[in-house]
């Protein structure tokens, strides 16, 4: 009887482990359905790089590769806005990644979402907006009370700066060489974990970006406890881990 219960108490463990992943959707622009795809497997985190051309805020990878009618509006806002009128709306955090100098992209990104915020917000579910890429600098993060931040690991935020803080984040490769194949270095699991176990000591979620988007690279953050899955295959990584 022990033995069952110790077996109902694992289970129950394991599957609330695995429920708790979150679900960003990567450089989500680029996908084959931009915003829809991750919408409809209601990720968690939708991603969009932006560059400020003239007056208009373009959803881009690269300079060059800015295409006029991309912009900011068409791609993002308006889809929120629409959303918002149906019964498909839903708490989700919309990362912008500022390309250019954050002090000229933000007043024009500032004045796109006012006009725009009515569609943010609906029956307590609310789009929050979090920058990422080119940020103010740390101690000036509580100044800004429309949107909050993409943290990096090893900086020393006053605790007014990491209320703003949503979540830590930093690149795989930086830690580790591993390609999701064979078995990844001890020494390199460790540095990986010493970042997420630093994350939770502020109580700040972590993500990995550049990491292996496959099963096996899934998996190893989950294991090493990273709260948030970067992936550029939404409904794959959603549908990995509702099987599990």
């Amino acid at each position: 009887m022990r033995q069952f219960l110790f077996l109902c108490v694992l289970i129950f463990l394991t599957l609330s482990l695995y429920a708790q992943v979150k679900i960003h959707s990567h450089n989500d622009y680029t996908h084959y359905k931009p915003f829809f795809d991750a919408i409809e497997n209601k990720a968690f985190s939708i991603e969009a790089d932006i560059f400020l051309v003239g007056d208009s805020l373009i959803v881009s990878h690269s300079r060059k590769e800015i295409k006029a009618e991309n912009t900011l509006n068409k791609m993002y806002l308006t889809p929120i806005l629409e959303l918002s009128k149906t019964d498909k709306f839903y708490s989700f955090q919309f990362m912008i990644d500022v390309k250019d100098s954050f002090d000229l992209t933000y007043p024009v990104l500032l004045k796109a979402l006012k006009k725009y915020k009515n569609g943010f917000e609906k029956n307590g579910a609310k789009v929050s907006v979090v920058i990422s890429g080119n940020r103010p600098k740390d101690g000036d993060f509580h100044k800004y009370k429309e949107v909050s931040f993409d943290g990096l690991p090893n900086h020393a935020y006053s605790l007014e700066d990491l209320k703003k803080v949503v979540m830590i984040s930093d690149n795989f490769a930086t830690y580790s060489k591993w390609k999701g194949i064979g078995e990844i270095s001890a020494s390199d699991k460790a540095k990986l974990k010493t970042l997420i176990v630093n994350a939770h000591k502020i109580r700040k979620p972590f993500r990995f970006w550049g990491a292996p988007d496959t099963e096996a690279g899934w998996n190893l953050l989950r294991d090493l406890g990273a709260d948030i899955i970067n992936t550029d295959k939404v409904a794959e990584a959603t549908n990995y881990f509702k099987n599990k």
